[in-house]
């Protein structure tokens, strides 16, 4: 049995909090790829966090602060453009960095990127699913998550909203075949197949806020492909990463 202090620990995941910047180490689900047209952005929330995704000019997904740098104003009415997201408001354009777009002959390099503290974070479309990496530094290479690599006809993929805490899923999680589930830093859970034709499934619960996550489930042909902890074993590992995390 964890202590109250404990299981505010890693029931909170606001920005700044040990259970937040310690899943903020990792690369998280921000949303399927088919959610995410070409020419609109999609809000999404992730650990308290409100931010804005859209697609470049390229195709691929960038990921910064919902509400424009300058006067606040929600980027969901901004215009997707090709070389980023321009608030209708005054006509800023935000880059895949945040920065804002500054084109002009009256620049010496006719051309500057300019930062203003707009918030942003990598992202990777990978699989059918677009990641993102919310923590300090420079991101590490995506892990090759194979369950999410599979062919099309050994593989789905689902996204619910759920009005409760993720850990709360996590350690409550009904077993479809006892003793086979296992958890995964540092939301992830596993059931393993309990007979050969039937699927497996991973459950990634990323938190929208402490009342509420989003749940990604990866349902699959064939055996897990890592090892992992028993789901009941959640709170002592999550303790135990957050601790090794501290100064």
């Amino acid at each position: 049995m964890i202590t109250q202090e404990e299981n505010d620990l890693l029931t909170q995941t606001g920005k700044g909090t040990p259970c937040g910047e310690l899943m903020r180490r990792y690369w998280q689900p921000a949303a399927l790829s088919n959610e995410l047209a070409a020419d609109k952005p999609l809000p999404v929330t992730i650990f308290g966090e409100e931010l804005i995704l859209f697609r470049d000019g390229a195709g691929k997904p960038a990921l910064i602060g919902r509400y424009c740098a300058h006067q606040g104003v929600d980027m969901i009415y901004g215009r997707v453009e090709g070389d980023g997201l321009r608030c209708l408001y005054h006509g800023w354009l935000f880059d895949n960095c945040g920065k804002v777009v500054l084109r002009g002959d009256w620049l010496p390099e006719k051309e500057r990127r300019w930062d203003v503290g707009q918030s942003a974070y990598p992202c990777v479309d990978a699989d059918g699913v677009i990641f993102t990496y919310m923590g300090l530094g420079e991101a590490p290479l995506l892990p090759p998550y194979e369950f999410v690599s599979l062919t099309a006809e050994n593989y789905a993929a689902t996204k619910v909203l759920h009005g409760n805490n993720y850990l709360r899923a996590i350690v409550e999680a009904a077993d479809p075949a006892p003793g086979l589930s296992r958890f995964m830093m540092p939301n992830l859970t596993l059931f393993q197949a309990a007979s050969p034709g039937a699927k497996s499934l991973v459950r990634w619960r990323v938190p929208v806020d402490d009342q509420s996550y989003l749940e990604y489930t990866f349902q699959f042909a064939g055996e897990l492909p890592f090892t992992a902890e028993p789901h009941t074993a959640a709170h002592e590992v999550l303790l135990r990463a957050v601790q090794e995390m501290r100064p």
